[in-house]
């Protein structure tokens, strides 16, 4: 593991729905090369990816759960108006992995990205429930229940910093490792074919305009080859495993070069 005298190094996981598989990948390269964050951040999936890690999950533990993850299991329909799905599973999930869990109780410092629709900034949890800060990262608009405080309207980060480096960085890493899940959103010619489809596309080109900001602050940025592969469809989750770690390994020269 990374020690005395060697960089400190951060990892910055970024947004992407169900692409987050590619996380896990990105987690078990770093493994096996033996190299440990000092901080991560994470944005919408790679926030949840990233409070696992951080409370101490292997990859091989995240990858284990993850894939028995079904979509029926996390939301449910509910017709409210700032929403269309309440995420009463995916919050239940969290709290059991976490077993309830606060950020500061992490054994990796940690920060989850969200944005206040009532302000319109970006708002960093560094602190308090990893239930409530991982639903606030995730809650895509339109389809998830905002998390709703006193003050605030909290939904997905992507929509002003889908891979925040600059979080990471300023959390104290010398090295900022970013994996950026939205490379190809841009070049996409296929038709959406539902609700569904339509939001997440939608947010996935939020997610590649938005993300510029924190990339600027990475030292070495990983983006998986995730083309053809959706935001929603559960199917191809151990290819995007695999697609992750390859990525990852293919900066491993770099990073290791880098941080010694």
């Amino acid at each position: 593991m990374l020690g005395i005298g060697k960089k400190v190094m951060g990892l910055a996981l970024g947004g992407g729905a169900v692409r987050g598989f590619a996380h896990i990948g990105v987690l078990k390269a770093l493994a096996e090369a033996d190299i440990k964050p000092h901080y991560v951040a994470g944005t919408s999936v790679g926030s949840l990816i990233g409070a696992l890690y951080c409370a101490g999950h292997s990859w091989s533990e995240i990858e284990e759960k993850a894939v028995r993850i079904e979509w029926k299991d996390l939301v449910k329909p509910t017709f409210p108006k700032l929403g269309v799905v309440k995420p009463d599973g995916l919050r239940d999930m969290i709290d059991e992995l976490v077993e309830g869990r606060h950020i500061e109780d992490l054994e990796i410092p940690y920060a989850a990205v969200a944005v206040d629709l009532v302000s319109a900034t970006e708002v960093v949890f560094e602190s308090g429930p990893i239930s409530t800060a991982v639903l606030a990262s995730c809650s895509i608009p339109g389809i998830f229940v905002p998390v709703e405080t006193e003050d605030a309207v909290l939904v997905d980060g992507g929509v002003l910093n889908a891979v925040p480096a600059d979080v990471v960085k300023r959390m104290g890493a010398e090295y900022v490792v970013a994996v950026d899940l939205n490379a190809d959103a841009q070049g996409s010619r296929e038709r959406p074919d539902s609700i569904l489809d339509v939001t997440a596309r939608s947010m996935a080109l939020f997610m590649n305009a938005t993300a510029s900001k924190g990339l600027s602050y990475a030292d070495c940025v990983v983006q998986p080859d995730l083309k053809g592969f959706s935001y929603h469809d559960m199917s191809n989750r151990e290819e995007m495993v695999r697609r992750g770690e390859t990525a990852m390994k293919h900066a491993l020269s770099k990073v290791q070069r880098r941080i010694k």
